[in-house]
């Protein structure tokens, strides 16, 4: 039997991460810049490239994470990845509302669509492998 709940509380707890992390004054670009300067040493404009890249790539994994946690919890109910991916979307736009009201945090209509592309990718992925390990699994037991 699936436990949806479980889901839901990890949903919850993933959002609660979410909002902390983008509430903290070491989630700001200029912040994460400085590390990747320490780190490696760089140009400027190659420490700017690998800052964006780093930080978009935290937008596609945070809200893409998100969105397969709802899919789990909502497992087989119809419309179970609209409603995933309209979730995650949702809370990305939440998000970018209340970086307004967080000091050195600016909102961007590009991270809300960065973070909407990234929930609709992992929901892709996620139903890709579901149904090729579903296709390997009847396969097996069609062999047995």
């Amino acid at each position: 039997m699936r436990k949806g709940w479980i889901f839901g509380i990890a949903v919850l707890v993933w959002c609660s991460l979410i909002y902390s992390v983008t509430a903290s004054p070491a989630a700001t670009s200029k912040n994460t810049s400085s590390i990747i300067r320490s780190e490696i040493n760089v140009s400027p404009v190659t420490v700017r490239k690998i800052n964006i890249l780093v930080r978009k790539a935290a937008h596609v994994t945070l809200f893409g994470v998100l969105a397969v946690l709802v899919q789990l919890a909502l497992w087989k109910r119809p419309q179970a990845a609209l409603i995933s991916w309209l979730f995650a979307t949702l809370c990305g736009a939440a998000d970018e509302i209340h970086q307004v009201f967080v000091p050195n945090r600016t909102p961007s209509l590009i991270d809300m669509g960065i973070d909407s592309l990234g929930a609709c990718a992992a929901l892709l992925l996620f139903h890709l492998v579901f149904k090729l390990g579903t296709s390997i699994i009847r396969k097996s037991d069609a062999d047995f």
